[in-house]
């Protein structure tokens, strides 16, 4: 019995031991350094970071601290198992975010690493590299999609007015415009009405963003002219009209072969160096007159229906601007 007793005593003991082993093993540490890029990756000494997990939940901010002299902030006795994890970090009144990461199995220290950028309220390294206007007209409507691709050419995050809860970026919209759609994540956090069209509200990262965006607007009469006003250099313009035996031409614009995507041809028209305060004008016609303009609306009634843009207008937009991509990346190489 006493030789039963002391056996169960030592798995039981094996056991606590193995448990503990186990704990300190699912425990570990988040080492995150802080760089400036405008600075040439300067470190970035006392910056506020707050640590974030990420499980199937979402995200939860779980602690704070801030760097050291080395830009270096560490975070101990962790979860190595159940959850991911990334950093944010204010600068210069911008947060900044790296990216989700979690343990590698069996390890017990995360390095991560978040970039920040000075702030400027200067639009000056701000254009437009690539824009595309896809039209196709139908009864009483014509129906736009357009796809602006975004360059901050300088070192620094332009801010605008968003420290005092204004905008960043403007985008017009021709008169008569309704139905905007954009697509959900921007609707949710960072875009706001603006006079003319709508604005993105959020600060802008050197690099590239493109936005994607469509609307309505009614016609009544065989021939038409839709307008809107250029707020950015446009360095490459490119409009695709539907070719359903429309007419389409335009001031400044320069009128190409046509092409043919996914068996539908479509009109091309393009302009290089499109000035910042241009207006873009097309001058259709031949429109068909067959049917009604939509319920409630007029010609040129400046109506904006906020609504989200579907996966369907995305895809087809990449679509139709791929040949343009592709052309991009082989002048570049």
């Amino acid at each position: 019995m006493r030789y039963r007793l002391i056996s169960v005593l030592g798995i039981l003991a094996l056991l606590i031991s193995a448990q503990a082993v186990v704990s300190s093993q699912t425990t570990g540490t988040v080492e995150g350094q802080v760089l400036n890029m405008t600075l040439g990756g300067q470190p970035v000494a006392q910056a506020p970071v707050i640590l974030w997990t990420v499980d199937a939940e979402g995200e939860e901010s779980l602690l704070r601290a801030a760097t050291d002299d080395e830009g270096l902030v560490r975070f101990d006795d962790l979860d190595t198992v159940a959850h991911s994890y990334r950093l944010q970090v204010q600068h210069q009144g911008v947060s900044y975010w790296s990216e989700v990461a979690a343990f590698p199995e069996g390890d017990v220290l995360l390095s991560m690493f978040v970039a920040v950028y000075d702030s400027t309220e200067s639009d000056e390294d701000l254009w437009i590299e690539r824009a595309h206007v896809i039209l196709e007209v139908r009864s009483g409507t014509l129906s736009l999609q357009e796809m602006q691709i975004f360059v901050n050419a300088g070192a620094k995050t332009y801010s605008g007015s968003y420290a005092t809860g204004g905008h960043t970026l403007r985008f017009s919209l021709p008169d008569g415009a309704a139905e905007l759609q954009l697509p959900e994540d921007l609707m949710a956090c960072c875009i706001a009405q603006a006079e003319g069209g709508f604005a993105y509200t959020m600060p802008v990262l050197p690099g590239q963003k493109e936005f994607f965006f469509s609307y309505q607007v009614p016609y009544g009469s065989a021939s038409y002219t839709i307008s809107k006003r250029v707020l950015y250099l446009v360095r490459s313009l490119d409009v695709l009209v539907a070719d359903t035996g429309v007419e389409v031409t335009g001031p400044g614009l320069t009128v190409g072969a046509p092409l043919t995507i996914r068996d539908q041809t479509y009109l091309h028209l393009t302009a290089q160096d499109v000035a910042a305060g241009a207006d873009l004008t097309l001058q259709l016609g031949r429109l068909p007159l067959e049917g009604r303009l939509p319920s409630g609306q007029t010609p040129g009634s400046p109506i904006i229906v906020r609504a989200v843009i579907g996966a369907g207008t995305v895809a087809t937009l990449l679509v139709l601007a791929y040949p343009f991509f592709k052309q991009r990346r082989g002048v570049e190489t």
